[in-house]
């Protein structure tokens, strides 16, 4: 089922005479010599469309167990971790474009078990959560078939039912055996069962568990999304309307003007193929719709358009990993193609073959009540709740209230942490201490941005891209110190019985920021990389843990 050896053309026919990899390339805007679209917005500077769905990470991929910097790599205890997942929005604070919401997919959870030394014998026992059953749907698909197929199998299969609107023949018919089968035959088993009772299903693979607890009608919910007849026609006119509206062609071509123009056609191409796979792959065996990436009922695609395969994980690494000479060193959608696919084979190899045992056990609730879910006198060694602590969700107070009390006591595991991720802090924080529409600071912004991005013209994108990465040179340390007094962590953490680790040691507390100054060896590199990103720099995680 590999993608390459099923018939690639060579990895090195990038399309080089588009004009999309030429320097001169300008937006549609400038050459009809109008504004843009989203500069007449009244709204906030990033308007979405699309369905408000977060099935792909938005944030690189991380490991939250990280034994290495914590319990030590000899550590051979049970390891128990909690993926919380989303919540309901807040209705005071709704989410629109503004706002960033993390994705409930499976890539921390893959990454956290690679991360596992391979001398590890004890039972590490996974809770994951997510509020849209759509992400649970897929979770389930994911890991029901990294337990039963072939790693490698496995590997190409997840890696498209992931990231890709279109799978073959062949992929369908392992979700037909490893997934669809075996949720028929629970539906039959639970048709007399109350509807207000949670339903548990668990399958044992060898080492591996896959535990499944739900109520009635989400088991219905699970099996019409797996057997939704969707046409291909209407998904890729579906997914199409979405990725490709012509009225969205400005913001489409704002983000190609962050990036260099191998990677501009990379983009492209993903677009108008929706398939993840070397730039020169040979697709027509791709004609079935993944129904995983669609509405069960009317196959609109379940994504905003702005969703990126690439924001889940580390740009350094995908350029940078083994597998670079399998495709051209352009081809960027090559290289992420082997990156994910090499570790999700690693995580198959994890789960089926290793002295460890591992249990998965998926829950499809909100997760402002998920404690109310688990197994009585459940406790944790790393809760990881992606950023439903920012103040447009659940909020720091609440957060800590949920969650802290499911940390083990220090006194059992003196690591375990409770990881919180704020995306949206230091946006608002910068727009309530009215820095924005200060002119020294917005001034000495434009500077240090021109130190890292000279000017070669005066052409108004050239002056586009300057105002885009200004955000990139913020002091974050003092606007999120700011926003933390404002939002009172001191008293929310003594509340909660936890307080705020000074030096994180389970993942770098500004992870994405800029590390380099301008001018020292590698710094011009280092600014295009995070610009060309989705991220920000203002990405913080704090750890939390309990004070006894």
């Amino acid at each position: 089922m590999d993608v390459v050896a099923s018939g690639q053309l060579p990895a090195s026919k990038l399309d080089c005479k588009s004009n999309l990899t030429k320097d001169s390339w300008k937006p549609t805007w400038v050459k009809e010599g109008r504004n843009p679209a989203f500069m007449g917005d009244s709204g906030p500077p990033l308007v979405t469309f699309g369905h408000l769905g977060y099935l792909w990470g938005n944030t690189p991929a991380i490991d939250v167990i990280n034994l290495g910097k914590n319990e030590g790599e000899g550590y051979g205890r049970d390891l128990n971790l909690l993926f919380a997942g989303q919540r309901v929005l807040s209705k005071k604070n709704p989410a629109d474009s503004h706002w960033l919401l993390a994705s409930g997919d499976p890539r921390n959870l893959v990454s956290s078990v690679n991360g596992l030394p391979k001398t590890y014998a004890g039972t590490c026992t996974s809770f994951l959560n997510d509020k849209s059953i759509s992400v649970v749907a897929r979770n389930i698909v994911i890991l029901l078939i990294s337990t039963q197929s072939p790693p490698a199998e496995a590997a190409e299969i997840i890696l498209h039912v992931w990231y890709s609107a279109r799978l073959t023949h062949g992929m369908l018919a392992v979700i037909e055996k490893y997934v669809k089968e075996p949720i028929a035959d629970v539906l039959a088993k639970i048709e007399d069962k109350a509807d207000n009772v949670v339903l548990s299903k668990k399958w044992t693979f060898g080492s591996a568990e896959v535990t499944v607890r739900m109520y009635k009608q989400q088991w219905s919910n699970l099996f019409q999304i797996i057997d939704a007849k969707h046409v291909i026609t209407k998904t890729e006119d579906e997914r199409r309307k979405v990725v490709l509206a012509p009225h969205r062609v400005d913001y489409r071509e704002r983000e190609l003007l962050s990036l260099p123009g191998s990677e501009r056609i990379c983009s492209t191409r993903f677009r108008e193929t929706g398939v993840l796979a070397p730039f020169s792959s040979m697709l027509e065996r791709f004609d079935f719709p993944n129904p995983l990436l669609f509405n069960e009922n009317d196959s609109t695609w379940l994504q905003k358009d702005s969703a990126s395969p690439f924001e889940g994980w580390s740009s350094q690494s995908i350029v940078s990993n083994p597998n670079l000479q399998r495709t051209a060193k352009n081809d960027l959608n090559g290289l992420l193609y082997f990156y994910i696919r090499s570790i999700i084979e690693r995580f198959c190899d994890q789960v089926q073959d290793s002295i460890s045992k591992t249990k998965f056990i998926l829950y499809c609730v909100d997760a402002a009540t998920l404690p109310r879910f688990l197994p009585k006198a459940t406790s944790f060694d790393r809760i990881e709740v992606s950023n439903i602590a920012d103040e447009a969700y659940l909020g720091l107070p609440r957060t800590l209230a949920t969650f802290a009390p499911l940390l083990k006591r220090r006194s059992i595991n003196p690591h375990a942490a409770l990881l919180t991720l704020f995306l949206n802090a230091c946006e608002i924080a910068d727009r309530m201490m009215g820095n924005d529409m200060n002119e020294v600071v917005m001034s000495a912004r434009m500077k240090e941005v021109l130190r890292y991005m000279p000017l070669t013209s005066m052409d108004s994108t050239e002056t586009m891209k300057s105002m885009a990465a200004i955000g990139l040179v913020r002091d974050y340390d003092q606007i999120f110190a700011w926003y933390m007094k404002m939002v009172g962590f001191e008293a929310c953490s003594k509340n909660a019985g936890v307080e705020m680790r000074e030096r994180n040691s389970l993942v770098e507390a500004w992870p994405m920021r800029l590390k380099k100054k301008p001018g020292e060896k590698g710094a011009d590199k280092e600014f295009q990389r995070l610009f060309a990103s989705s991220s920000s720099g203002a990405e913080r995680y704090v750890e939390w843990v309990r004070m006894e």
